[in-house]
């Protein structure tokens, strides 16, 4: 050390192997280290002790220095240094965390002092768990008190930190993703990076700089959850279902013994990730790898960029089992490539999610796409069907009211026949016994007649005009007795009728007018006085005569005062009354 603010991370140590665990510090001293080995280290899994020594020659201005091993998580670490011609014996780890609760022993960090221009050799013990066979890799560190003292975690662990952070960005992402969606995929791929990123931080280190270094081994058991995720992860990324129907299967069988293997997890963690963590990569990893590459030849094109990444993860899971049993050297940079790759890994596997995502996207605005052509489609066909069938539905209103016309013409005939008929039959009557009863009858038909012949005339037959329709029956009245002194006037306004509303009035008036003449008896004029008038919606009806009048209730059995009641009951809310001052007069109010 020249320097008094020197950091050293790479140097060579002796070391030497106790597999009996038999020797201290004092017997130690004795036997030859004849290996040696950089500070960044590995031995695979042992249950001896693994000595190391350290020769530190001092030639800066400082005395005080700080020896660290980086990788915390060890059973028991004793550290010798001399002071005062005495060994002075330092420990900590796990074993003593347990055992008084003190945090401090969770990180093995030692100080010690050499003197200007002088040496020191130090001794390194690590005792792995009695009875226990466990991984001896990590790394050490040597630095000066004084650039200890200015250096943070911060500024140590920016590539953690920002590998960290990194991760935080995606996992939030692919939340939101999933609660969008409801798509389980992002959802397990946001667990599977929380659970690899809370391994990461075990194996780096930086659980020592959050406060949850005491639950160090209730925290592994993110190994088997990211793998299960990954898992979950990849047989759905890459529709193994569909597409390999047998490896989805056997992938469910391999989660379920995942999950059948935490009790010996939680019994030994250390044998757990020593034996089931690497064979479950072994066997998942080549298979999800196939996998992808049959997937991608049937079709499956986004798995595409799912192959390099899965490639990488291979390698970086593959590292820490294969660096903890000492078959790969433990390097600085093995040391971080196991972080590095997993990190572009996660970066492939986000770049396939969005690309998923704009898949999604993009297959979803050309359906909408499809579905507005389907529908434009459909309208122009629907619009054609209309228009041939509103044209039919015109033809055969056309057609109908041909044959409308046709049988209001034959009708208004036939009645007009029937008319004829008993005119003839009338005057032979008359000139026998002077009996006008089948005049009345004529009169009647005439007035059903004259619906027929207005509705003949018409486009509209839903509608017949009252004022021609009830002066032509006054007309007709008057055409009919020729022989009586008549004066008939009629003050109609101009609204329309129903043909219902049209022959009820019609029957009324004419049995009224016709009555009125019948039974004059006068020397005088008859004269008859007819107003029809609307008022608002309704219609109020007058007839008055200058007769003699009649006793209503003597002849309100006579047919011709039912047949006005009758007809006047098919008119809407219908008033009528009969009043004899200054002859009779006649009232009907109702509604249209």
């Amino acid at each position: 050390m020249h320097d008094e603010m020197q950091n050293i991370n790479n140097f060579e140590l002796e070391y030497y192997y106790d597999a009996n665990k038999s020797l201290d510090i004092n017997s130690i001293q004795a036997i030859e280290f004849k290996k040696k080995t950089s500070n960044f280290f590995t031995f695979g899994y042992i249950d001896g002790d693994t000595w190391f020594r350290l020769k530190v020659t001092n030639q800066s201005d400082t005395k005080q220095f700080i020896f660290q091993l980086v990788e915390p998580f060890f059973q028991h670490v004793h550290f010798y240094a001399k002071k005062n011609e005495t060994w002075e014996h330092q420990e900590a780890g796990l074993t003593l965390y347990k055992e008084d609760k003190n945090e401090k022993n969770l990180s093995p960090l030692f100080t010690f002092d050499v003197e200007a221009n002088t040496s020191s050799t130090i001794y390194i013990q690590l005792t792995p768990k009695a009875g226990k066979k466990t991984s001896c890799f990590g790394h050490f560190n040597l630095e000066t008190q004084l650039k200890y003292n200015h250096s943070s975690p911060l500024g140590e662990n920016l590539f953690y930190l920002f590998v960290f952070g990194s991760m935080f960005i995606i996992v939030i992402f692919n939340f939101f993703l999933f609660i969008k969606f409801h798509d389980t995929i992002y959802l397990y791929y946001s667990i599977y990076i929380m659970a690899l990123a809370v391994y990461i931080s075990i194996y780096s280190g930086i659980l020592l700089h959050t406060g949850l270094a005491p639950w160090y081994k209730e925290l592994t058991v993110s190994a088997p959850i990211f793998i299960i995720f990954l898992t979950l992860f990849s047989k759905d990324f890459l529709k193994l279902k569909l597409y390999l129907p047998y490896i989805h299967k056997i992938l469910n069988y391999f989660i379920i013994f995942i999950i059948l293997s935490f009790p010996y997890f939680f019994y030994d963690h250390d044998r757990w990730l020593a034996t089931v963590a690497p064979l479950s990569i072994v066997f998942i990893v080549p298979l999800f790898v196939f996998s992808a590459i049959y997937v991608v030849y049937k079709g499956h094109k986004e798995a595409t960029y799912y192959i390099p990444g899965i490639i990488l993860q291979m390698i970086s899971l593959s590292m820490v089992p294969l660096m903890a049993r000492a078959i790969l050297p433990h390097t600085q940079t093995t040391h971080y490539i196991f972080t590095l790759f997993s990190y572009v890994e996660i970066l492939f596997f986000s770049f396939v999610l969005v690309n998923r995502f704009y898949a999604t996207q993009n297959d979803k605005i050309k359906l909408q796409n499809e579905l507005l052509e389907i529908q434009k489609h459909n309208e122009k066909i629907l619009e054609k069907k209309v228009t041939e069938r509103t044209s039919k539905v015109n033809q055969l209103l056309k057609e109908k009211e041909v044959l409308l016309k046709e049988v209001y013409h034959r009708v208004k005939n036939n009645f007009q026949m029937v008319v004829s008929l008993l005119w003839i039959e009338n005057e032979n009557k008359k000139a026998q016994d002077d009996d006008d009863s089948l005049l009345e009858l004529i009169n009647r038909i005439k007035s059903m007649a004259l619906i027929h012949q207005y509705l003949l005339g018409m486009d509209d037959y839903a509608q017949i005009n009252a004022q021609e329709y009830i002066h032509q029956i006054n007309l007709e009245i008057q055409k009919s007795y020729t022989k009586t002194a008549l004066s008939m006037q009629d003050n109609i306004d101009d609204f329309n009728l129903t043909p219902d509303q049209a022959l009820a009035l019609g029957i009324i008036v004419n049995e009224l007018l016709t009555n009125a003449v019948k039974h004059f008896k006068k020397d005088e004029v008859c004269s008859i006085e007819l107003s029809c008038k609307k008022i608002e919606n309704e219609i109020l009806l007058v007839i008055q005569d200058n007769g003699e009048g009649f006793d209503l209730k003597k002849r309100r059995n006579s047919f011709g005062l039912k047949l006005i009641k009758q007809f006047s009951k098919k008119l809407h809310a219908s008033k009528s009354e009969f009043t004899f001052t200054s002859g009779t007069r006649y009232e009907l109010l109702f509604t249209l």
